[in-house]
């Protein structure tokens, strides 16, 4: 846990911004840059359910933070998500509507992809969505389960969160 330096509501290691006062938790000046190689050939869901570093507690709360601006969306005690915006005339609503955080700009697709919680693990999977899901840069196959990990960057379109445990 770290500690908001404004107003000392305590916060998981990782998170950007305040979820009390919307402080930044990060300075700019204490951040390091560098490039990194980017796996392109990202595992399958299915070849890491072994892996303990993946297992999470279904106890844990997870939520997604939109990155350009801080919000925090809290997943509440369900199993399955869908993610994606509202569009007029639209007769399935996404459980995740990003339409506030200017998804149609950004290029989310109105059912863009699905999040899964089951006792161990997270997983994520694109609905073969128009301009993909990403993973820490590398774009998803569609309609494969990926495991998600504390601090991963998963972008709909050009629209990035943060997977936080």
């Amino acid at each position: 846990m770290i500690t908001c330096p404004t107003c000392q509501h305590p916060e998981v290691e990782g998170a950007l911004f305040c979820s009390e006062c919307g402080a930044q938790l990060v300075s700019i000046q204490n951040l390091v840059t560098q490039t990194i190689q980017m796996n392109k050939n990202l595992p399958e869901f299915r070849d890491l359910e072994t892996n303990n570093e993946n297992r999470h507690q279904a106890s844990e709360a997870i939520s997604l933070q939109v990155l350009d601006g801080g919000q925090f969306l809290s997943l509440a005690d369900r199993s399955e998500f869908t993610i994606g915006r509202v569009s007029n005339g639209q007769s399935v609503m996404p459980d995740i509507d990003l339409t506030p955080y200017s998804a149609y700009e950004n290029g989310v697709s109105r059912l863009h992809a699905v999040l899964k919680k089951s006792s161990a693990k997270v997983s994520i999977m694109d609905l073969g969505s128009s301009n993909g899901t990403y993973l820490n840069g590398a774009r998803l196959v569609p309609e494969r389960e990926y495991a998600l990990q504390h601090g991963n960057i998963i972008a709909f379109g050009k629209l990035k969160l943060q997977f936080l445990i």
